[in-house]
């Protein structure tokens, strides 16, 4: 283990390569491939294919609509509840000096509803700026479009490595103005888009690891960013182990190589273990960084339920619930919905899996929520667009896999098994925004592959 610990040289050249590639350093030029026809010298003239531009661009873009469309003027029903739900009041608690606690509206003491960091970072805002102000909605919706703008640079530096730097110009160009990538940042206080950076970043570096021999700090980082992906949306770690067998699959299961996956499964832990040191140490037992799936799960599949949220057994929004969750605690009130969930499933197992399967139909198609403007029903137009998104991503999918691309599996994991655990609760649409990055870099790719197989066609 020392020799391996040992063998690190030029660190911030390995780092800077992890993340961007190869750099153009002694007077060499970087010769990408460009799958179009034109010359890297001729695309590189055009001073609006530049990646800091397309940067600005977005992030400018989202200022503007958070400030000429007010939508940091989040309504003040129930003392600015929307402003991060339960996010925000444990954001409240921190900055009022009484800890991460109380989640809904009654003082509960101590929690895990939510992993820490966001709840930190809005908590920080709210030192600063007032609590439940314009001020801090505006500083924290500006705080969201920062990483919703950085995202461009995540998806340009991965579709360019996989596809090209035509796909990975339009890509980074579709993130930086499509409506709907601009929508979460600017008008949900929730940590959508910081998630959907650091996925999109840690897919960058898997993706560029095997290009050089990772060195011990490349996977003492990696750990690190893993450990502080989990602590921002513990969902994610999910992915974890299969990124790491697809870069020891393509290191070849070298032994140094597989040391390295050892180190970065220690930094990983060693990352999140204060935070559930702090949760043991609160609650008596151990608590995974959150403690709510339980209470998910029960609200998705109980005997009230449609298969959907029941809103009214949320203790966020249900004065009785409130309450139960104030009197029990909240770890008993987590251990009874598990008790009550597991009942469900005993009593009525294929209501449950019939629910699951409409579960997965929402995640990709929409869940179906009031879309009536004016005297005009406009749910399925938006079933519609949900679908046609979701099958031009599969179909980038299949053209990726079929044509062996470095990086498919990644993708394909991304895709089929990130979204498991939500066909089992609500699919809420921004649970799906974390992966949205990568769906628009296949939505491109199918589109380009198209046009470009007709363009063969005619010529």
């Amino acid at each position: 283990m020392q020799a391996f610990l040992m063998r690190s040289q030029r660190v911030p050249y390995s780092w800077a390569y992890a993340i961007f590639g190869p750099m153009e350093n002694r007077g060499e030029r970087n010769q990408s491939s460009v799958a179009d026809g034109f010359s890297s010298h001729r695309l590189n003239q055009r001073w609006w294919h530049s990646l800091p531009f397309i940067v600005i661009t977005a992030f400018l873009l989202r200022l503007a609509v958070i400030t000429v469309g007010h939508t940091y003027r989040i309504t003040p029903n129930r003392d600015h509840f929307q402003f991060g739900w339960e996010m925000g009041r444990l954001a409240r608690s921190i900055a009022l000096d009484r800890g991460f606690g109380s989640p809904t509206d009654l003082s509960t003491g101590p929690s895990a509803w939510a992993p820490p960091v966001y709840p930190y970072i809005l908590a920080g805002i709210f030192k600063i700026f007032g609590i439940y102000s314009n001020a801090s909605a505006w500083m924290i919706l500006a705080f969201n479009s920062t990483f919703g703008a950085l995202t461009c640079a995540t998806i340009y530096s991965t579709a360019r490595k996989m596809y090209g730097i035509s796909v990975a110009r339009a890509a980074s160009w579709t993130w930086a103005l499509f409506p709907y990538a601009i929508y979460w940042p600017v008008r949900v206080v929730w940590e959508a888009s910081l998630s959907a950076f650091l996925l999109s970043l840690v897919l960058l570096i898997t993706l560029r690891m095997p290009d050089q021999s990772p060195k011990p700090q490349i996977w003492i980082g990696f750990g690190v960013l893993w450990g502080f992906l989990a602590l921002t949306n513990t969902a994610l770690i999910s992915m974890l182990p299969l990124f790491l067998g697809w870069l020891l699959y393509r290191l070849q299961w070298k032994r140094q190589q597989m040391m390295g996956a050892c180190l970065c499964l220690v930094m990983t832990a060693l990352t999140i273990s204060p935070w559930i040191a702090r949760n043991y140490s609160t609650f008596g037992k151990f608590v995974f960084i959150r403690d709510n799936l339980s209470l998910e799960l029960y609200l998705a599949n109980n005997d009230r339920s449609s298969g959907l949220w029941t809103r009214s057994q949320h203790p966020g929004n249900d004065p009785e619930a409130m309450q139960q969750f104030h009197d029990l605690g909240e770890i008993a009130f987590m251990e009874q919905k598990s008790r009550q969930f597991r009942e469900f499933i005993r009593e009525q197992p294929g209501k449950f899996v019939v629910f699951t399967l409409e579960r997965a139909a929402y995640f990709w198609i929409g869940t179906p929520q009031n879309a009536t403007i004016g005297k005009h029903n406009f749910l399925p137009l938006r079933h519609l667009a949900y679908f046609l998104s979701s099958a031009l991503s599969f179909i980038g999918l299949w053209l990726t896999l079929r044509s062996r691309r470095s990086g498919a599996f990644l993708l394909a994991c991304l895709l089929l098994l990130y979204p498991l655990p939500y066909y089992l609760v609500n699919p809420f649409p921004r649970y799906k925004h974390p992966i949205e990055p990568v769906l628009i870099m296949l939505i491109v790719y199918a589109i380009y592959m198209r046009r470009r197989s007709e363009n063969t066609v005619n010529s």
